[in-house]
């Protein structure tokens, strides 16, 4: 079954105005259409954040570690686990990597990965942190 857009939209940019003219979902050879509203667009074009493994949490942390982006760290562990890490200390080329055993590596020491099973995805509960 395919599945075809036919949107029109016009933008009045001088006039500070948006206007859309009409929108069609075609579907398969039937013939078959059907209206969208606006706000039926808007949701269909939002994306749905699909539920994460542990590995997929734990990479994505590490992505957050690696960048010091506390913000994102929050996005995939508690405020707790993230605060038990020094995020104001340069890594100085000594770049953090974490491996299947969920261990953390970074500058100056490893920490054991605690993850909690939220339901529909994991979030990092909290660090074993081990300084060297």
């Amino acid at each position: 079954m395919m599945k075809r857009f036919s949107c029109c939209i016009t933008l009045a940019l001088a006039a500070g105005t948006f206007f859309l003219c009409g929108c069609v979902e075609e579907i398969g050879s039937t013939g078959t259409s059907s209206s969208l509203s606006s706000s039926q667009i808007g949701s269909a074009t939002t994306p749905v954040t699909p539920p994460l493994s542990k590995h997929d949490v734990s990479l994505r942390f590490l992505t957050a570690f690696i960048r010091l982006d506390r913000n994102m760290a929050l996005l995939y562990a508690t405020p707790e686990a993230v605060s038990k890490l020094d995020w104001n200390m340069s890594h100085g080329g000594n770049i953090p990597y974490y491996d299947d055993k969920m261990i953390l590596h970074f500058n100056g020491g490893w920490a054991r990965v605690l993850l909690q099973d939220t339901g529909s995805t994991y979030r990092i509960s909290d660090f074993e942190v081990h300084r060297r």
